[in-house]
């Protein structure tokens, strides 16, 4: 069980959702983090004789870094908007529209 994403960057979509404080931002955010999640909380489980016979999810584990994260969110926003938004022009770039 290997979920491996290093270094994979976050959508500038979710960032953008995070910025606004969109309502689908938190839930995003642990979407594009499940599998990391699922990776830490996972353990292997060793038999008598040393051999890897499975692993065992720690569904408390698992919730507490959802919980985490969610807690974190606004403190990035902030952060976000403190080192890279103030005192500097912001460009807005609008894609999609529909009638």
């Amino acid at each position: 069980m290997t979920y491996r994403r290093k270094n994979k960057k976050i959508p500038d979509q979710i960032i953008l959702n995070i910025l606004n404080q969109a309502a689908s931002a938190e839930s995003e955010v642990l979407d594009h983090y499940e599998g990391y999640i699922r990776e830490v909380a996972a353990e292997p489980v060793y038999s008598k004789d040393g051999n890897r016979t499975g692993f065992y999810y720690d569904e408390d584990l698992a919730q507490e870094l959802r919980l985490a994260l969610s807690q974190a969110l606004p403190a990035l926003r902030e952060t976000l908007i403190k080192n890279h938004l103030e005192k500097r022009p912001i460009i807005v770039v609008l894609g999609h529209l529909t009638d």
